[in-house]
């Protein structure tokens, strides 16, 4: 009987975590354990870089590993047996994980750089001991860490070339992990030009009101029918089936599907749907939905409003705007491209052709595939041929080449802007187009003629594995503050918008208690605000283990 060996691959996402256990004598996958949150306070990457900057990056480190160790469990493997592991992710979550420099990634210039003494880490391809980070698992076990392309684009971007093999085919395609930060690049005559766009959290169904992250019980897709609109939820295993049928309008069922009952939330490829038939059957007229509630009723009590079909615009004029930038920035048309590939968690569960129709990918692709989560494919992939490491930083330095700093680009800060009056303000195409003209620049590609769509899989993960799929619901840990002054009001728990403080009394003074996956982080402190006293300090929060 052979000795029991295993490897863990990981995607640390903006979003949540994902890992997979790999048994390395067979290379057959054992498991799958997903977070539906992640661990630091926040809902996208500049929330997460504020924190471990105000707080301190050990602290946000400590709540990674703590998470990571806590996914790495669910597994169901034994740990004393794993001997290696490989996370993927973006420069933001994998410099968190290594608890390296991070401070190069919120500060913007050479000039800043040097004022606040902060030398760049080179990001390279790396391989450190998983005892140096924290991580529970046997002596000696390896964690190998691909190499970020940029600033901004790291192994997650990698991850969606490497696994799309556009080496391999060398297609003209647009290809773009779909995420709060919306990695993409364009392939045109064998070169590769990058850039990345801070799609926001509505992507993923987070900042809408009714929002998840694709996970059972995630209402993932709509499309209208005779009778109404009819829902799709994710199951237990993570595929779309058939929820009821709906008025948009009232709510009112109509028709009762397989999932009926079962939805808990409506994710971001769930909000772009309803955006796309909603503007299609003239629900929509943006800015405002013509319903007299001004809501757009799916099923289970489930809603999308106003506010949530403009998150999900500013997310949907990031990608637009990146790929007139591309285009724009390597000499070409976006109509000379006509293949795109869709990645990540809201790249395969959107309707590839619904995405087409707002912008989410250039309406010029007559061919589109949709791959699933590239990020953890790639982890797979190093987990059970490490060699590829030395692939993936060649590649790595190929690419560098030809990255596009989208916030230092005329092209996007003056396109972007338009995409905002268009999801905003309704301003009307034929204008956005006009505005393009003055600036010089070409305008919208030709809509591709019935467009091909090829879904490979039947989720984001084509395989759980034999023991199937973990959910952890409750991944944070708790954030301490004991500052002097407090009285134990309690205003910072009655304000709190999403019930991450509790305060407990002692002697008359407040020993504050905050749930770092709930909090919303230094996007809302609401908390800091409403103190009467002004002694509540966020960035003096301190780490201890919750759970």
């Amino acid at each position: 009987m052979s000795i029991e060996r295993y490897g863990i691959a990981l995607d640390i996402g903006t979003s949540g975590l994902r890992a997979q256990a790999i048994d390395l004598n067979s290379g057959k996958l054992i498991s799958t354990a997903i977070t539906l949150r992640h661990p630091l306070p926040g809902a996208n990457i500049m929330d997460h870089l504020h924190f471990a900057v105000e707080t301190s990056i050990n602290t946000a480190h400590a709540v990674v590993i703590d998470a990571v160790n806590r996914i790495v469990r669910a597994l169901d493997i034994n740990l004393n047996r794993v001997e290696r592991l490989a996370a993927s992710g973006n420069p933001t979550q994998l410099s968190i994980f290594q608890g390296i420099e991070i401070r190069d990634l919120a500060y913007w210039g050479k000039h800043a750089l040097e004022r606040y003494g902060v030398k760049p880490p080179t990001r390279d391809a790396t391989i450190i001991e998983a005892g140096k980070l924290g991580i529970l698992v046997r002596d000696g076990a390896e964690v190998y860490i691909p190499p970020s392309v940029k600033h901004e684009i790291g192994a997650d971007a990698l991850a969606m070339l490497y696994e799309a093999k556009i080496f391999e085919k060398g297609e003209n395609a647009f290809i773009t992990d779909f995420g709060t930060n919306a990695e993409m690049a364009l392939c045109y005559n064998g070169e590769i030009y990058t850039g990345s766009a801070a799609a926001g959290p509505a992507i993923e169904g987070q900042r809408i009101e009714k929002g998840m992250l694709a996970a059972p019980g995630a209402i993932s897709d709509v499309s209208a029918s005779t009778l109404g609109w009819k829902n799709y939820v994710l199951n237990g295993e993570l595929i779309a089936s058939e929820g009821d049928v709906v008025s948009p309008s009232s709510g009112k069922v109509l028709e009762q599907g397989e999932m009926h009952g079962r939805a808990l939330g409506v994710t971001g490829t769930g909000v772009i749907a309803v955006t796309s038939l909603g503007i299609d059957l003239g629900l929509i007229t943006l800015p405002r939905i013509n319903a007299e509630e001004k809501k757009i009723h799916l099923q289970d009590g489930i809603y999308v409003t106003e506010k949530d079909v403009k998150e999900a615009g500013k997310a949907l004029g990031a990608f637009r705007a990146g790929y007139f930038t591309l285009a724009e920035e390597a000499g070409i048309m976006q109509d000379d491209v006509n293949v795109a590939y869709m990645a990540g968690a809201s790249g395969f569960y959107v309707d590839a052709l619904k995405s087409l129709n707002v912008g989410q990918i250039p309406r010029c692709c007559n061919t589109i595939y949709q791959v699933g989560n590239t990020s953890l494919a790639l982890a797979r992939d190093i987990v059970r041929k490490p060699e590829l490491m030395d692939f993936l930083q060649e590649m790595a330095k190929q690419i560098r080449g030809k990255h596009i700093l989208f916030p230092e680009s005329q092209v996007f800060m003056q396109v972007y802007p338009l995409e905002l009056a268009y999801w905003e303000e309704g301003m009307p195409l034929w204008e956005y187009e006009q505005w393009l003209k003055r600036y010089n620049y070409q305008g919208f590609p030709v809509k591709a003629r019935n467009p091909k769509v090829y879904k490979i899989f039947k989720r984001d993960i084509p395989d759980l594995g034999e023991k199937g799929l973990k959910i952890i619901r409750d991944i944070g840990v708790m954030l301490v503050g004991e500052f002097p002054g407090c009285t134990a009001c309690r205003s910072c728990e009655t304000e709190c918008p999403e019930g991450a403080i509790t305060v407990e009394e002692r002697d008359g003074t407040g020993k504050i208690l905050v749930r770092s996956d709930l909090c919303l982080g230094v996007a809302c402190l609401r908390c800091e605000r409403v103190c009467p006293e002004k002694v509540f300090k966020f960035k003096e929060l301190l780490h201890e283990k919750f759970g």
